[in-house]
């Protein structure tokens, strides 16, 4: 391994342990209102590498919590039946992207809320700050109230359009009737996360996740398997055990917000600065929004074309590998969710030069860290499998992944690093047009072309040479003609506050 790849591993891992800041280790005490870390002095890299270990770490723990869900029903029945954890992942295949939708709205208001609140703060407005803050809670609240509804609505009629048809629908619906209308749950939490990181933070955001994640993978075998008191939920029981996790993890977000911090302010909310506030977050929460969808619609139609192509157990073995990715792409999302508060910042307080080193520092890990990840995953790849399902014939079919796809997750990071680092700075339309590229100009027509021609290896070809195209495009595009200047977050200080 090279000594550089060595050096950043346990320099991360050391930022994690000594370099929190005298705000955040008094984080059970209430700081001074509008305290922020300033983000537009000192050494860009090391300000990425402080906020990468937490955030790491809070990324580790909810990716941890698809992967305990996948140990739990994938060995369900045991090695006496197999085939009930071949349905369960099927189903669980089937509703990921239909629950990815719902985090990927998310997540977009989380970089409109980010955004708008860390450009506030690097032009000096700490009040206007505390506003959007509470402002992003209400307007979340809002919109995901109304976008589940129409899933639930829709959501029998989606999953026969998939393809799902007997115990796998069954299941997959049971799944998606209780996780759908906890999103809105998610969308608390998830503003509550974005503020914090907005002011520099890294410990406190991480501490949300980590909290929510523990608290799901908790409850998780005593809902799954009926232990104890509890009823034995199955597929379902996978579901009310996130919804729980969520639950609590938003009740402690806007305890951290509200008097830990004192970063929102209700009081100050009226009619005139909501409508103001929600006009700045949706400017790049809305496209964030788009951007996001375009992620899990790529992927449902990359699910359906696997479902009609290839056989149950194809789609369970598809549903594994992509879970299992998820241990080389964690890191990847934690240095998305820092890459945001620096470029914000240093944007809004008109530093360039920081801004475009950002990036540089952002793919330059992507490409280090994928790199270790994908020996890794090509020399565990069959164990690993082995010990999330008990059917030979799943974990034949899915191990060809760990030697096709992760060699390009470095350039499936930088599409949503780019994404990231443009919405702070309130241009949410770059990461837009890589993230459609990737998602549904390459992803879903290579997935289902492959697939067509060469079943499930095909399709996950198919996922390699999408990475590759639309990662190097948007690496080229951000450090030789985008603009590294940020929008104004708000009107000037003559016309009304936002």
């Amino acid at each position: 391994m090279p000594f550089r790849t060595i050096a950043l591993r346990h320099f991360v891992a050391w930022q994690c342990v000594t370099s929190q800041t005298p705000a955040e280790t008094a984080a059970l005490e209430p700081v001074k209102s509008g305290a922020k870390i300033d983000l537009t002095q000192g050494p860009v890299q090391g300000h990425i590498l402080r906020m990468l270990g937490p955030f790491s770490l809070a990324v580790i723990a909810l990716i941890s919590t698809g992967l305990v869900d996948s140990f739990f029903l994938g060995n369900l029945g045991g090695e006496a039946n197999p085939r009930a954890g071949t349905i369960a992942l099927a189903a669980l295949g089937i509703a990921f992207p239909l629950t990815f939708i719902g985090n990927s709205a998310n997540i977009g208001l989380g970089a409109g809320t980010m955004s708008a609140i860390s450009r506030a703060l690097g032009e000096g407005e700490t009040d206007r700050a505390k506003r959007q803050g509470a402002a992003a809670i209400l307007f979340a609240l809002l919109v995901m109230t109304v976008l589940v509804a129409l899933m639930m609505v829709s959501v029998p009629m989606v999953t026969k359009i998939m393809g799902a048809s007997g115990e796998v629908r069954t299941e997959a619906l049971s799944y998606l009737m209780i996780s759908l209308p906890g999103l809105v749950i998610v969308s608390v939490a998830s503003m509550c996360n974005n503020t914090l990181r907005a002011h520099g933070e890294a410990m406190l955001p991480s501490s949300i996740m980590i909290l929510g994640a523990f608290m799901n993978m908790a409850m998780d075998p005593f809902l799954i398997f009926g232990i104890g008191p509890f009823p034995e939920m199955g597929v379902a029981g996978a579901a009310l055990a996130t919804v729980i996790g969520n639950t609590v993890a938003a009740i402690y977000g806007l305890y951290l917000v509200r008097f830990v911090r004192r970063a929102v302010d209700f009081k100050a909310i009226t009619f005139s600065t909501i409508r103001h506030a929600w006009a700045t977050i949706a400017a790049v929460g809305v496209p964030a929004m788009g951007t996001n969808i375009i992620v899990p619609v790529g992927t449902f139609f990359a699910t359906v074309a696997v479902t009609r192509m290839t056989s149950e157990v194809g789609l369970a073995a598809f549903s594994l590998a992509s879970r299992l990715e998820l241990l080389s792409v964690g890191l990847l999302y934690a240095l998305s969710a820092c890459i945001g508060s620096v470029t914000g910042q240093n944007g809004g307080a008109g530093k360039t030069d920081r801004v475009e080193e950002a990036f540089r520092v952002s793919y330059k890990i992507c490409l280090i860290w994928s790199t270790l990840m994908a020996v890794v995953l090509a020399l565990a790849a069959r164990p690993l499998l082995g010990v999330f399902s008990n059917d030979p014939a799943l974990i034949d079919m899915a191990v060809p992944y760990f030697y096709i796809v992760p060699i390009t997750v470095f350039a499936y990071g930088y599409v949503f690093v780019t994404a990231a680092g443009f919405n702070a700075l309130g241009r949410p339309r770059y990461g837009f047009v890589f993230t459609l590229l990737r998602s549904l100009v390459l992803y879903a027509p290579l997935v289902a072309l492959g697939a067509w021609l060469h079943g499930l290896m095909g399709a996950f070809i198919g996922i390699a040479i999408s990475n590759l195209f639309s990662g190097l495009a948007a690496r080229y595009w951000a450090l030789n003609r985008a603009p590294m200047t940020a929008m104004k977050s708000g009107r000037r200080k003559a016309a009304v506050k936002d």
